[in-house]
């Protein structure tokens, strides 16, 4: 096992036979060490590796807009029209203001999490925002399951949350005060991504903990999930 000083000159190395351009993918075919080695070992990122070693990380001449930001933006536009934005919406808004996120922003978010959710969260911190709460609600609440699973079926709920690249989950009787826990205890911004209602919460987050079993992070609720498989726990609305 390669220690970390000697990682971090094979890095200086093979970085100075590329012009100090150095991904990833390219030091672990060049040197042989396993990824393993160098990421979730020492660093947890590769561009943390990179700035220890001083090579100079890649920076993008547009980079995403924060997540706190398009909330509170999404929020506070919800507010002023008296209900949730449409598409085109979105649009107008972009146009009459050019610091408020583009509709490409919101797209990609709505695939990560579900953003009634997420405002809701938010405006239950925020004052002002009471009529935003309001419609946020009853967009969570239409997420839930129809008149058939009554809530006499409902025992409680699986959740799943996101805190920086990693998937928390867990079940809980209430996943909006269990997220406001959660977030407290964890370094990166933790975000509720979907619950879904049901009358056996440990047996239903047991089958998700072993769905997903080989991307588990060592023996915590956690992991280390694929766009793919964050869009099949959020296509569960009762289970």
């Amino acid at each position: 096992m390669a220690t970390k000083s000697e990682i971090l000159d094979e890095i200086r190395r093979i970085a100075g036979e590329h012009a100090g351009s150095l991904s990833l993918k390219k030091f672990i075919e060049l040197s042989e060490l396993s990824e393993r080695q160098v990421r979730g070992r020492y660093w947890a990122t590769w561009n943390e590796a990179l700035a220890e070693a001083g090579i100079g990380t890649k920076r993008f001449s547009t980079p995403k807009s924060d997540e706190a930001a398009v909330v509170s933006a999404l929020a506070q536009l919800t507010e002023d029209l008296g209900s949730w934005p449409t598409e085109t919406q979105l649009t107008v808004e972009r146009h009459r203001n050019a610091s408020f996120p583009s509709i490409h922003v919101f797209r990609r978010l709505n695939k990560e999490v579900f953003l009634p959710a997420k405002v809701l969260a938010y405006c239950t911190e925020i004052d002002g925002l009471s009529i935003a709460k309001e419609v946020a609600q009853a967009k969570v609440e239409a997420n839930s399951p129809q008149e058939s699973q009554s809530q006499s079926s409902i025992a409680g709920y699986v959740y799943m949350m996101r805190s920086g690249k990693r998937f928390k989950i867990g079940k809980s009787n209430s996943p909006s005060r269990r997220y406001r826990e959660v977030r407290l205890d964890l370094p990166d911004e933790t975000i509720l991504v979907h619950t879904i209602p049901t009358d056996d919460p440990s047996g239903i987050e047991a089958y998700w903990h072993r769905r997903f079993s080989d991307k588990r992070v060592r023996d915590t609720e956690f992991f280390e999930l694929s766009a793919a498989e964050v869009a099949a726990f959020k296509r569960r609305k009762y289970q």
